[in-house]
């Protein structure tokens, strides 16, 4: 934990899915500057196990950094993220760990693993198969 909040000001660095991200935000921008905020069909939503404030803070600083707006931020401290995704049933879920995405998924929800990060790198190692002596 001390390690986030001395890098609170340093960007996260970029993920596989910045330039989706980058495309969804240009499209809600361009809702937004027709006033037709209430009727645009872009919600992005940033639904994290990240504690709100001693990890949360680097993650919000990252996008504004990056020059991104999300719809609305989640930090749910190490809960499930199960319950959020039904209440606000996203079109599709993205996610770094698999532990996330079979819930997603058993909730009907079109989810996506994104190989990337810890999660990847764990996830990884537990599929590949041993190599033959």
């Amino acid at each position: 934990m001390n390690n986030e909040n001395d890098s609170e000001d340093i960007p996260l660095s970029e993920g596989p899915l910045k330039c989706f991200l980058e495309a969804l935000a240009n499209m809600e921008k361009k809702f937004n500057a027709k006033d037709l905020y209430k009727n645009c069909p872009v919600q992005t939503y940033l639904v994290t196990s990240r504690d709100p404030v001693i990890t949360g803070t680097r993650a919000l600083k990252t996008l504004k950094s990056w020059g991104l707006e999300i719809t609305q931020a989640f930090f749910l401290s190490g809960r499930p993220k199960g319950p959020l995704l039904k209440m606000i049933r996203p079109h599709i879920f993205f996610d770094d760990q698999k532990p996330h995405i079979d819930g997603a998924r058993e909730l009907g929800i079109t989810s996506a693993h994104v190989p990337y990060g810890i999660g990847y790198e764990t996830y990884k190692g537990a599929t590949e198969k041993p190599k033959k002596e």
